[in-house]
């Protein structure tokens, strides 16, 4: 059971998601690390997020961005019975990338490998923007003048 685990063909697997993909519930960059279960010396290879200390498969780049800007930006929470915080914000986001692989595999746009066709989205939507109301406009304003 253990080969299965650290073969040659599942380390490439591992190896070609670490390269593309990122953690579902932080966007932070994976590594592949060697994870002991118990007090025995037996271990496997896994994805792990450092920033979120927890093994994860993740999720391609895109789709991360997307599920983050929909959380966001539509005030969207998928454990409305949860209180709303960074943790629960976090989890909505995995669960919405989640959804939006599914749909992707499903409608054959990915495959085990990533995108299996080209992206064409407006990179733009996803820069960071700063909302300011009337009052915070004047308040630059005299800052400037002043």
């Amino acid at each position: 059971m253990l080969e299965q685990f650290n073969s040659s063909q599942r380390v490439q697997e591992l190896t070609g998601r670490v390269e593309r993909c990122c953690c579902r519930y932080c966007g932070s960059p994976l590594e592949i690390k060697r994870i002991t279960f118990s007090n025995f010396e037996d271990a496997r290879l896994e994805i792990f997020c450092t920033k979120c200390d927890r093994i994860e498969y993740g999720t391609e780049p895109e789709i991360y961005k997307c599920a983050k800007y929909f959380v966001e930006h539509y005030d969207f929470n998928w454990y409305t019975y949860m209180d709303e915080n960074a943790q629960t914000q976090q989890m909505t986001i995995a669960k919405i990338c989640d959804i939006l692989s599914w749909q992707n595999r499903l409608l054959g746009f990915m495959n085990q490998d990533g995108f299996a066709v080209p992206l064409h989205y407006d990179k733009d939507i996803f820069s960071e923007s700063l909302t300011l109301d009337d009052e915070m406009l004047d308040a630059l304003d005299a800052e400037e003048k002043g």
